[in-house]
């Protein structure tokens, strides 16, 4: 009706204030050195774990369960016995379930820092950012792939028995190439189009930055996860031993706390990122 409007949306204190904290950032974001966004790297994975506790919480739960059942499915093999196709069948539906949990997961953390978001909706944008996340990560897994293949061929003629070496090429170029990219994932969150070319051109002369804050801030987890490995295999766990249902559980268990926390502090730092860098690629809301 003419001469009357609409009422404003009305916020909670908390993500008002968030917001405003979010917006204050925009302004700042291109003046931070290379340890200012790794500190408000790992302060935004604090923030997102303490304002979203149930998020987190169910999220780890729901890892650490079907990841029960997926090392389940991958019992060690023992001659003469062969595991049951059910009991595979399961393993690897619960890894593709806990795949989309992941994707699931670094959206909402990445709208969180974009957007301000707050736990809820829990399936924003009408599932289509999900969607579109999944078929980036689709897209960068088949062309690590198509990649691997296409090297192997061109240079396997020339380099007689250098498998170790083509491997680290084709790691060497897909890691260029999937940091070249990896705004695509922040921008497909907050509701962008999966725009390759932007991605890349706002990218450009900034790998060596974009990996080496990705590297400081979510290297020592992988890397504390594998110690502990090494050290339960010299104090005598073998695989055998690890296939007991109490070991599969506690397995299970550090294999989601250490997925949660990654996939905290990567998506973060991504997000921060992501406000430094993103040109042609679209800007987070202002709110």
């Amino acid at each position: 009706m003419s001469g009357t409007s609409a009422p404003a949306p009305r916020f909670s204190r908390a993500a008002l204030d968030c917001r405003l904290s979010v917006n204050r950032v925009n302004n700042d974001m291109q003046q931070m050195t290379f340890m200012e966004c790794v500190k408000r790297t790992w302060s935004s994975a604090w923030q997102a774990a303490t304002q979203m506790p149930l998020l987190v919480a169910g999220t780890f739960a729901l890892y650490a369960a079907l990841g029960w059942f997926g090392l389940a499915g991958r019992p060690v093999p023992v001659e003469g016995v062969t595991p049951s196709a059910a009991l595979v069948a399961t393993g690897n539906l619960a890894s593709i379930l806990n795949a989309l949990i992941y994707l699931w997961f670094t959206l909402k953390v990445s709208r969180f820092v974009l957007l301000g978001e707050q736990a809820t909706p829990l399936m924003p944008g009408a599932a289509k950012p999900l969607l579109r996340t999944f078929i980036v990560s689709v897209v960068m897994t088949a062309s690590l792939v198509a990649l691997g293949l296409a090297l192997w061929f061109v240079l396997r003629p020339q380099h007689q028995g250098g498998s170790a070496f083509l491997t680290l090429v084709v790691i060497a170029i897909w890691m260029f190439v999937a940091t070249r990219l990896s705004l695509l994932y922040p921008a497909v969150a907050i509701g962008g189009r999966i725009a390759l070319g932007a991605a890349w051109r706002d990218t450009r002369g900034h790998f060596w930055s974009m990996f080496g804050v990705v590297v400081v801030t979510a290297l020592p987890i992988p890397v504390c996860g594998t110690a502990i490995m090494i050290a339960l295999g010299r104090a005598g766990i073998t695989p055998e031993i690890a296939q007991r249902p109490g070991w599969l559980t506690a397995l299970a268990v550090g294999q989601s706390v250490g997925t949660v926390l990654f996939a905290l502090v990567s998506t973060t730092a991504l997000a921060w990122l992501y406000r430094r860098y993103a040109n042609a690629l679209p800007a987070p809301e202002a709110r």
